[in-house]
C-alpha cells in the first residue's frame, strides 16, 4: 500500500510539472505532429489520407485541448498522454497514436509472410516468419519474451467473445494469483484484452495481451506474451502494429517452375486419399478451391470382429481455410491454413506412374 501511495504521489507531481507534447504520434490512419511557438502555443498537423490539416492547441491540465481545420470548419479535440501512447477524442471518436521514432515511423519496414499478409513491426525488431504468422522480437527481448503477428480466418464477434472466454479459463485454470483477468481495452479500430497472473511455478509476475482488429470476415491479431513489465511495457506500440495489418492473396506471379505445374494441376480439384485394410478404412478429399479457399473431409472406419464378440466404430472430421503450393529446398508443398489459425504443410511427390500426399496416394478429381 505504501509503495501504492508513493506511485500515486509521483504521477501527480509529474502532471503538476506538465507533460512534452511536442513531437510526432502515428497509427495505420493518421499522423499528429506538434511543436511549440514562440506564443507558447501548440501548433503543427494532422495527416489523414494525404491531407495536411493545421492543428492548433494549448496545455489544459494534464491534458491538450485545441481544433484541427477541414473544408473550412474547425473540428475540435482533446488528448492526453501515457508513457508513448497518446488518447486523442473528436466528435466522440477516440484513436490512439504512438509517439513516433526520430526517425519519423512509429514503425519500422513492412514485412510480408508467404500467407498473404504484411505487418509493420516496431522500428527496431527482428521479424522471422512462421507457418501461422510473423514472430517478431524487440531488441534485448528475454527469451520467453512473445510477439507474434497473425491474421485468423472465419472472424465473427460472437467468435471473438467466446475465445477471449475460451482463453480466460484457460490461462488461469492453474493460478489464483490474478493481477488481470482479461481486461478489455478499447482502441482505434478493435480491442485488446490483458491478462496478468503469477506463475505458480517460479513466483514470476507474467502476462498474456491479445491484440484484435476485425477486417471483414478475418480478424487480425497480434499475441503477446511474458514477463509483465516488458509486455506492458510494449502495449503503446502493439496497436499500432495492430492496425498496420494488412492481407492481400499472394498473386499468381509468384509460383515458381517447382509449383505452377502443381498449382495448374489441383486448383479447382478434390484430390482424394482412399485406404483400406483388414477391417479398417479412411476416405479423405481436400477440397482446392479455385478462389484459394479450402475444405476437408474426411470419413474413417474400424471394425473387430473376434469369436464372441463383433465391434465397431465410424469417425467424421471436417475443416476449412486457404490452400497454396509452396516451394521448400526444391520441392513442392501444399500449405493449408486452417481458419482456427492452425497451418500444416503436406508433402507433394511422385513416382513414374502415381503422385502422393505425404506419403499417401492420391487422385486429382473433378468436383
Amino acid at each position: 500500500m505504501r509503495l501504492l501511495a508513493a506511485l500515486i504521489l509521483l504521477a501527480s507531481f509529474a502532471a503538476a510539472q506538465g507533460v512534452d507534447f511536442t513531437g510526432a504520434y502515428a497509427n495505420s490512419e493518421m499522423r499528429l505532429q506538434l511543436r511549440r511557438s514562440a506564443l507558447g502555443i501548440l501548433i503543427g498537423s494532422i495527416e489523414i489520407k494525404g491531407q495536411q490539416l493545421p492543428v492548433k492547441a494549448t496545455v489544459d491540465g494534464a491534458g491538450l485541448k485545441g481544433s484541427f481545420e477541414a473544408g473550412g470548419q474547425l473540428f475540435p479535440f482533446t488528448a492526453t498522454v501515457s508513457g508513448s501512447q497518446l488518447r486523442l477524442i473528436s466528435e466522440g471518436h477516440e484513436y490512439l497514436l504512438a509517439r513516433a521514432s526520430a526517425s519519423g515511423s512509429a514503425t519500422g519496414p513492412t514485412h510480408r509472410h508467404a500467407n498473404g499478409f504484411s505487418v509493420q513491426p516496431p522500428a527496431g525488431w527482428s521479424a522471422t516468419d512462421k507457418d501461422q504468422g510473423v514472430l517478431m522480437k524487440p531488441p534485448g527481448a528475454a527469451a520467453e519474451e512473445v510477439y507474434f503477428a497473425l491474421v485468423q480466418e472465419g472472424y465473427t464477434p460472437q467468435e471473438e467473445t467466446a475465445s477471449v472466454r475460451q482463453l480466460s479459463e484457460a490461462f488461469l485454470k492453474n493460478t489464483t494469483s490474478v493481477r488481470r483477468a482479461g481486461d478489455r481495452e478499447a482502441f482505434s479500430g478493435g480491442s485488446a484484452y490483458h491478462w496478468e497472473v503469477i506463475n505458480p511455478q517460479t513466483r514470476q509476475l507474467v502476462a498474456l495481451s491479445i491484440y484484435v482488429v476485425p477486417n471483414g470476415s478475418r480478424a487480425n491479431v497480434i499475441i503477446a506474451a511474458g514477463p509483465a513489465e516488458n509486455v506492458r511495457a510494449q502495449q503503446p506500440a502493439l496497436i499500432p502494429v495492430a492496425q498496420s495489418i494488412r492481407y492481400q492473396p499472394p498473386p499468381p506471379g509468384v509460383l515458381s517452375g517447382v509449383t505452377r505445374p502443381w498449382d495448374q494441376k489441383l486448383r479447382g480439384k478434390v484430390v482424394r486419399q482412399f485406404w483400406a485394410s483388414q477391417g479398417m478404412s479412411s476416405d479423405k478429399k481436400h477440397y482446392l478451391n479455385a478462389d484459394g479457399s479450402y475444405a476437408f473431409w474426411s470419413s474413417s472406419m474400424v471394425s473387430v470382429d473376434v469369436p464372441g464378440a463383433s465391434a465397431g466404430s465410424f469417425g467424421k472430421d471436417n475443416q476449412r481455410g486457404r490452400w497454396s503450393i509452396i516451394e521448400r529446398a526444391g520441392a513442392p508443398y501444399l500449405q493449408v491454413t486452417y481458419n482456427s489459425g492452425e497451418s500444416k504443410v503436406f508433402a507433394i511427390t511422385q513416382d513414374s506412374t502415381n503422385w502422393y500426399l505425404n506419403g499417401e496416394k492420391a487422385f486429382a478429381v473433378e468436383r
